[in-house]
């Protein structure tokens, strides 16, 4: 009996014919203010005047009094309400963190991304993973030494590395610092049903942190990234990409994270966290309050969360949920609440 098509391929054919097959399935455009899409495509941007959530729900679950890392995957999901959004048929993106060939934390533990991507497939959904990786490194190279790559052919799944895909031009009136308030979004991502974000908690030398909004920098097209970093204005530019790119859902892996230094490397912590949310925002609150309490940097570790530019800006453009009151903490017990609830304000 014939192999299955994608254990025929090669590595770098099962990346590129799995990118040919999205990308031509890929046909958004903009037009003036506004972006088109397909007849029946999930349009991820937030409407032009966004209103934060009343509440929003984080799931925080314990890895270590779970039975494995799989139960607490897959409890977090439920508690964050679960992949009901998930239409038969529908396409998934799985948007790992790959910002290098550096082993988790520093990308996503591949064991994570099978976990999530057999829910999706049990949703009925048709997973796939992309990424771009560092500006001028090979993200093909990066899926394979950090195991994405096998991850992704073990359950025979397309995994697209998107420096080699079309980029489309996307505007939305609050992005106001990025040039002409457009940003140029890989058309992958775009033609995608849902995205997935799975991120882990980390320090960063020029973001502050990276996180929830911070993973959605995979997404934007490789040259728009060289200018993002240029000048004033970084972390607001990073909070703005969610305006036009909102997850269905997004899950950090805390086990292990960055207490200094990152992106790539740097001194290693164990928040002991696999937390869920459909806010990129919240999550990122809980993410930084785990970090905190785990032990972090200075720049993070003083002052009230809510005051990091990142965040902030995050806030003022209804990305989520704008403050620790308006953050449901499902799962987690009373001693992480008081403790959680200390470093949210």
């Amino acid at each position: 009996m014939d192999r299955p098509f994608h254990r025929r391929l090669g590595r770098r054919s099962f990346l590129a014919g799995a990118l040919g097959a999205a990308s031509a399935a890929a046909l958004y455009a903009t037009s003036g203010g506004a972006r088109t899409t397909p007849a029946g495509a999930r349009s991820h941007a937030l409407p032009d005047s966004p209103s934060p959530p009343a509440k929003s729900t984080v799931a925080v679950v314990r890895p270590s009094a779970s039975p494995s890392l799989r139960a607490a995957v897959e409890e977090a999901v439920r508690l964050a309400g679960g992949l009901g959004f998930i239409r038969p048929g529908d396409s998934v993106l799985l948007k790992p963190a790959v910002n290098s060939g550096n082993a988790y934390p520093a990308t996503t533990d591949p064991e994570v991304l099978q976990i999530v991507a057999r829910l999706v497939l049990e949703a009925g959904g048709a997973p796939f993973v992309a990424d771009r990786t560092m500006f001028l490194h090979s993200t093909r190279a990066a899926f394979e030494r950090t195991g994405i790559l096998d991850a992704a052919r073990s359950l025979e799944i397309p995994c697209l590395a998107l420096e080699d895909a079309d980029v489309a031009w996307v505007r939305h009136p609050l992005a106001v610092n990025w040039p002409d308030r457009t940003l140029r979004i890989y058309r992958p991502v775009l033609a995608a049903d849902h995205i997935i974000g799975l991120c882990t908690p980390r320090t960063h030398s020029r973001g502050d942190f990276t996180m929830a909004m911070k993973n959605a920098v995979g997404i934007v097209d490789g040259a728009a990234r060289v200018r993002m970093h240029l000048g004033s204005g970084l972390r607001a530019r990073l909070a703005e990409i969610s305006l036009v790119a909102r997850p269905s859902l997004v899950l950090l892996d805390g086990r292990a994270g960055f207490a200094d230094g990152g992106p790539d490397q740097g001194d290693r912590c164990r928040p002991d966290v696999i937390a869920a949310s459909t806010d990129p925002l919240a999550l990122d609150a809980v993410g930084l309050a785990f970090l905190r309490i785990a032990g972090t940097n200075d720049r993070i570790g003083r002052g009230s969360i809510w005051d990091l530019p990142m965040m902030r800006r995050a806030a003022e453009i209804g990305v989520g949920a704008a403050s620790g009151e308006r953050i449901r903490l499902a799962g987690a017990s009373d001693a992480d609440a008081a403790r959680l609830r200390r470093e949210l304000g």
